[in-house]
């Protein structure tokens, strides 16, 4: 059956271990791998190719480093309480439990580096990226030592040059290849990355046991490379493939079949799925509910017998050609679902699925970097997505893996190149490396932002919903709404029952203070809808802008009801309590949506005035003392300023008015405030001048016509503040600010 670890290659004709001079093949009576040795020294060759791949890693992704968090970074990052709340290395280790421990560790490292710097994360993904395509090398270099090559297929080539220069080639496409931008330049591609570079490792670390002369090294090899394999599955479980890829790797190589370790390395993966099965099943549920987005109103995971065909049929027909050369990318492609078994797509998929297996027996003994590429194409993550229905049948990082397979492959291909036309194979990979490096670094720019992501993905499936309902997201978060709209119009043409289209759509009116008809629609979406959670929350928002607390109350409970993390729930919670005067239950509400978004400053900033409204001045400046060096420090020095007014110490809080004035030059709230601090000094001239720099920057502000008045009045001249209050009345008499209910009643008492 064979010894108790893994058989060692045997040397046999025409194939000889590393460091051996078997019966002379050249003039000079040793091998070309011993004069190639005797020309450079072993440490610069070894160098030389790593410096390279180095190299070219760095600046095919030298243009992904300022990205922006896109797609499920949203998720992944932000909306991820215990990661925005990370204080200390310690809170960074508390991120370890549950699945994909490691990959949330690295993300809590970014965040105790750099915050929300995306310069961190991009460049921690590209490093892993360099590590992985060293490790792919090595890998590619292992197994041409490990298979053996024939010198008399070189001639006077060189049998390590030969090896070195497939691995170089074969690593160097996977560097620049523009399929795995997906992986590296999108943050959240992390995952496939960080999973690869242990997969990577555990493989290496096989055909350094396979090559260990001594059992003993052979067993510490083995011990690393199922410490790393363990390492690449708790980051993704993607990963539960590589034990049949190391099967399928001792099967290739071994002219006696040793069945025991092959069967051992077979059975591992069903032996994972037994010992995790309640973890799996939980999974599962939720993947195949995919609550969230079905609530949204988008189309439901296929069930398992369409899944199964239909992704049978992308493999060959989405994932294969892009390896192959990556043109026509998308972050979300079309995938029309396969219905048949006798659809001639997948007909013909399982007639290439079927060759390519029966194509690496065929030729593994005469072309083993070909078997090893197909075998690790095929025995990856790409066959295990297949098992597990997803609501995305085909996702772009999901071929990094895979991506070692398509590195073998061009290894194959430029050896062959070598061998028979020896002058081109530099020429002809240069070029290949240029080309994919220059449409990588072009490609690293449509992940830099959502509105460049979703452009691209709705030009090339301009039929999916998803894509214009993703680009009017992101164009209404830039603030280009007439955009916005088109895009939810064209998402809701395709498919009229997205409610979160319906949702957005109704808040752009909110903003644009169309109340009515913003609350038509939010009221057909909570009752066609009642698991959407934004559709509770912008219906909540609406009755907080018009001053009606006691209905938005019920839609936000609602909507933290489906979903107790809603920050913005939360939130909008605090505001309508504030508006019924009960400050200290806003105080709790305001306390988890701080929790939850640490980085919205408006939250921290909302959280300090409920304490000051609730009595707790030291807590209200101690929240505004945190925020005088961030993007809302204006805001934050004129709360200080109000905080100190309202307690009768003026000079200090015009300090801290004069600070917030020289932070903005435009900055009509804080006018106001300097003027009812002059309003309660009686110094009504100063108060007036306020109010009336208040409304030349903001026209329609309403408190500042009531203080205008007011002014006016206590100044002695009720007429003119009669005028003042008439004027703001018949500009603004048909908007639903509350503020227009007030000034009548002051008119009515100065008639």
């Amino acid at each position: 059956m064979g010894s108790a670890t893994p058989p060692s290659k045997a040397s046999k004709g025409g194939e000889y271990a590393v460091g051996k001079c078997p019966t002379p093949r050249t003039l000079s009576g040793c091998s070309d791998d011993t004069i190639e040795r005797q020309e450079m020294p072993l440490a610069k060759r070894e160098l030389v190719p790593v410096l390279i791949l180095l190299a070219l890693t760095l600046l095919c992704y030298s243009t992904s480093f300022h990205g922006q968090f896109v797609f499920d970074d949203q998720q992944v990052v932000l909306q991820n309480s215990q990661l925005m709340n990370i204080r200390t290395a310690g809170d960074v280790m508390s991120l370890g439990a549950g699945w994909r421990q490691l990959l949330l560790i690295t993300y809590g490292l970014n965040y105790y580096w750099g915050g929300l710097d995306t310069f961190g994360y991009h460049a921690l993904n590209v490093a892993l990226h360099a590590l992985n395509v060293l490790l792919v090398y090595w890998i590619i270099l292992a197994a041409a030592r490990d298979f053996g090559f024939r010198i008399s297929d070189f001639g006077l080539g060189g049998e390590a040059g030969h090896r070195r220069f497939a691995a170089l080639a074969g690593a160097a496409v996977f560097s620049v290849h523009t399929l795995f931008t997906s992986a590296v330049s999108y943050i959240s591609g992390r995952s496939s990355v960080l999973c690869g570079t242990f997969y990577f490792g555990a493989i290496l670390l096989f055909f350094k046991a396979l090559a260990a002369p001594q059992r003993r090294t052979r067993c510490l090899y083995l011990l690393f490379a199922g410490a790393a394999g363990y390492l690449a599955w708790q980051t993704k479980q993607e990963a539960i493939t590589l034990p049949l890829l190391l099967a399928g790797i001792l099967f290739l190589r071994s002219g006696k079949k040793d069945w025991r370790w092959i069967a051992l390395l077979a059975a591992v993966p069903a032996g994972l799925i037994v010992l995790a099965r309640d973890q799996l099943a939980s999974v599962y549920a939720a993947v195949y509910a995919n609550k969230v987005l079905v609530s949204a109103g988008f189309e439901k995971v296929l069930p398992p017998a369409i899944y199964f065909p239909t992704y049978l049929t992308s493999v060959v027909r989405y994932y294969f050609p892009r390896l192959i050369f990556p043109v026509s990318l998308s972050a979300d492609p079309q995938i029309a679902p396969i219905h048949h078994w006798y659809s001639p797509e997948l007909l013909f998929s399982i007639l290439v699925l079927s060759t390519l297996p029966w194509l690496a027996l065929r030729f593994y003994r005469r072309e083993p970097l070909f078997s090893v590429g197909v075998l690790a194409l095929l025995v990856s993550p790409i066959a295990g997505y297949a098992l597990i229905p997803l609501a995305d049948v085909v996702l772009e990082h999901r071929a990094y893996i895979p991506g070692l397979g398509i590195a073998f492959l061009f290894g194959w291909a430029f050896q062959w190149i070598a061998r028979s036309y020896y002058n081109a194979r530099w020429l002809s990979l240069c070029a290949l490396v240029t080309v994919f490096g220059v449409m990588t670094a072009v490609r690293n720019t449509v992940w830099a932002n959502n509105i460049a992501l979703w452009e691209d993905a709705e030009a090339k499936a301009p039929d999916k919903p998803r894509t214009h309902f993703n680009l009017g997201q992101a164009y209404q978060q830039a603030g280009r709404l007439p955009e916005a709209i088109r895009e939810y119009e064209h998402a809701l043409r395709l498919k009229p029952d997205i409610h979160a289209a319906y949702s957005n759509v109704a808040a752009i009116y909110l903003d644009q203070n169309q109340f009515e008809r913003a609350e038509e629609i939010l009221l057909k979406v909570t009752s066609v809808a009642p698991d959407f959670t934004e559709g509770f929350i912008n219906l909540g928002v609406l009755y907080i802008r018009i001053q009606q607390p006691d209905k938005a109350l019920p839609q936000l409970n609602r909507a933290l009801a489906i979903t107790p993390e809603a920050f913005a729930a939360h939130f909008n919670k605090g505001e309508a309590l504030t508006q019924k005067g009960d400050f200290k239950a806003a105080l709790e509400s305001y306390k988890e949506a701080v929790h939850l978004r640490p980085d919205i400053d408006s939250f921290q900033l909302a959280l300090g005035a409920a304490y000051s409204k609730a009595g707790d001045r030291a807590s209200a400046a101690r929240e505004f003392l945190g925020m005088t060096s961030g993007p809302l420090a204006a805001e934050a020095v004129r709360n200080l300023g109000i905080l100190y007014r309202d307690v009768g110490e003026t000079k200090r809080a015009m300090e801290f008015f004069h600070q917030a004035a020289k932070m903005r030059t435009v900055f009509p709230e804080l006018h106001h405030d300097i003027g009812i601090l002059y309003l309660q000094k009686r110094m009504t001239n100063e108060a007036i001048e306020q109010f009336r720099i208040t409304l030349q920057e903001q026209p329609d502000y309403g408190p500042a016509f009531l203080n205008l008045a007011a002014a006016y009045q206590m100044k002695g001249e009720p007429q003119i503040a009669k005028q003042t209050l008439q004027a703001y009345v018949q500009q603004y008499g048909n908007t639903n600010s509350p503020y227009v209910a007030r000034a009548k009643q002051t008119l009515e008492r100065l008639e």
